[in-house]
């Protein structure tokens, strides 16, 4: 019986079928059954349709499933039942989202094909290339589309249709620092790190070494994970932003912005008036020329600070190599420990400890602002006075009495303001009584025209002194005392 079925399907193939006038054909993958017969006229088609019912029920008896309800038409032939093909699958895959397609398609070199002369463009340029792709902890990197497995098709006679193997295989796999969050279907970072794409492996460094400069090869840095190395310089204009720490080997150019969340080496020259370096950790610095610095920990100077505005929130330590400040103006709220400060050309040079900018200006601005308003309170004081005596002469007019009510308000509001005022100089002094304790070390020598700051109080050294000797605040005078102690 099977045996004769297989005949009566060969058959088929080879001989089609007919009804009445009309030969329909299976084509040779068995997925769809066609009119062979041409429909000439309209009324030939007309007549068509009207047997088309009984069509159908004839191609059904013949064992044809999936016999339409209206036959479709296709580059003139018109088809009266057709398969299901079989459906292909896909394998695991992933689509890296927009701030990463980058790790895939190498467009650095598109970007960087012609660098602009406008500052602004390439300050534009700075931002778009961005070669270094760094996540936080949780960050999404990528989607996830999980495998579609192949789906089975069935031809004309009802028999299943193989489906075709998978045109291609899984593209990644994860690293231990990702994970594969299947709720949202998205590739998610387990660290703060750079991400990395390489043989097919998506992967997050907590610490990366860029091995040449930060120039437009790169694009400005945003760095989150544990430590970033630059072997190479940052060059002029460029951005170095660190949530980590930082060690930079080469120097940077001019206009320059680095902020370092954690600690901070630079074993080359930080130069350029206007770049720009924050760090919110502690620092070591080799060499700094013309640079603004703010340190919020500890700064250790390696060899010399030349004409830089340096603020350290912490000490400020410069006794290995060279241990030079000269020129600019350079503070700590700590203590300060120098081998040389100024130059033999007597280059004015500012040095302070226990010198916080905001805090000192805040307290001599309290005072002054109590001086004056104590000033308005003698003043009002004498008019009172000089009011209750015309009252007694019966010489105060109803005018002069409305501006004695005026000048009692007057004098209640002042001294509200100056109570508050005391409450915050208390505050203040007691923080400026810590600064007060600082100190100023020089171990080798300091030159003339070098100003000197302890808390708010300041000494210009006029001569040449060899070290060691301290730099301390007496009550209200800078003082110094020879041995390092």
């Amino acid at each position: 019986m099977e045996k004769e079925e297989l005949v009566d399907k060969k058959t088929l193939l080879e001989e089609g079928l007919t009804y009445d006038n009309y030969v329909f054909r299976i084509t040779s993958d068995k997925m769809v059954v066609l009119l062979e017969t041409t429909l000439v006229t309209m009324e030939d088609k007309q007549k068509f349709l009207k047997n088309y019912p009984k069509i159908k029920e004839f191609l059904k008896s013949q064992g044809i499933q999936f016999v339409l309800d209206e036959p479709e038409e296709l580059d003139g032939k018109l088809i009266v039942a057709k398969g299901h093909p079989p459906r292909e699958g896909h394998p695991e895959r992933i689509e890296f989202l927009p701030k990463f397609e980058r790790l895939i398609k190498k467009i650095e070199e598109d970007f960087i094909k012609e660098i602009p002369e406008d500052e602004e463009k390439a300050e534009d340029l700075r931002e778009k290339v961005q070669k270094i792709l760094s996540v936080k902890e949780g960050e999404a990197i990528a989607k996830w589309h999980p495998l579609t497995p192949p789906t089975p098709g069935i031809n004309v006679f009802g028999e299943e249709v193989q489906t075709p193997p998978l045109k291609e295989e899984k593209n990644f796999e994860l690293s231990d620092n990702v994970y594969l969050d299947e709720k949202e279907r998205l590739i998610k970072a387990k660290i703060s790190g750079v991400v990395t794409f390489e043989n097919a492996k998506i992967d997050v460094l907590p610490e990366y070494v860029l091995k040449g400069d930060v120039d437009f090869s790169v694009g400005n840095i945003y760095f989150y994970g544990k430590k970033l190395t630059i072997q190479g310089d940052v060059k002029f204009g460029f951005k170095v932003i660190v949530e980590g720490d930082l060690e930079l080997r080469g120097c940077t150019e001019n206009k320059v912005k680095i902020e370092v969340k954690g600690n901070f080496l630079s074993e080359g020259v930080i130069r350029g008036e206007d770049t720009t370096v924050e760090v919110w950790g502690e620092a070591k610095i080799r060499r700094a020329e013309f640079a603004k610095i703010l340190v919020h920990g500890n700064l250790y100077v390696k060899d010399y600070l030349v004409f830089t505005n340096t603020l350290a929130e912490g000490d400020l330590i410069a006794i290995e190599g060279k241990g030079l400040i000269y020129g600019g103006e350079v503070r700590a709220i700590g203590n300060v420990e120098v081998k040389i400060v100024g130059h033999i050309a007597q280059t004015l040079t500012i040095i302070g400890a226990g010198y916080c900018p905001d805090i000192v200006n805040d307290y001599l601005v309290t005072i002054e602002r109590i001086e004056i308003l104590n000033e308005f309170l003698t003043k009002i004081d004498n008019g009172l006075k000089l009011a209750l005596k015309l009252k007694k002469e019966g010489r105060l007019t109803e005018e002069k009495l409305k501006y004695v009510e005026k000048l009692i308000n007057e004098r209640k509001r002042i001294t509200e303001e100056i109570a508050k005022l005391k409450s915050i100089l208390k505050d203040l002094s007691t923080k400026m009584t810590d600064y007060r304790n600082k100190t100023i070390k020089i171990q080798q020598k300091i030159f003339p025209n070098v100003i000197l700051r302890i808390a708010e109080f300041t000494y210009t050294n006029k001569e040449e002194l060899n070290g060691p000797i301290v730099f301390y605040l007496d009550v209200t005078e800078i003082k110094f005392r020879e041995g390092g102690k």
